[in-house]
């Protein structure tokens, strides 16, 4: 999987699309953020949801 292919399972959703849904707006209810950096490809549980994958309050 290429850097980009890595970064794109992110997503993207608005915060407001999110809340109506039920996911976090950051990870987009995957719980884990992913990112590529220096040749590593990097998996880090997100900060907004605490890796809930659920829309916080």
């Amino acid at each position: 999987m290429t850097d980009q292919q890595w970064d794109a399972q992110n997503g993207t959703v608005s915060p407001a699309e999110a809340q109506a849904r039920g996911p976090c707006w950051c990870c987009t209810g995957n719980g884990v953020l992913y990112s590529a950096f220096g040749g590593k490809q990097i998996k880090a549980n997100c900060g907004e949801c605490k890796g809930s994958g659920k829309a916080q309050p």
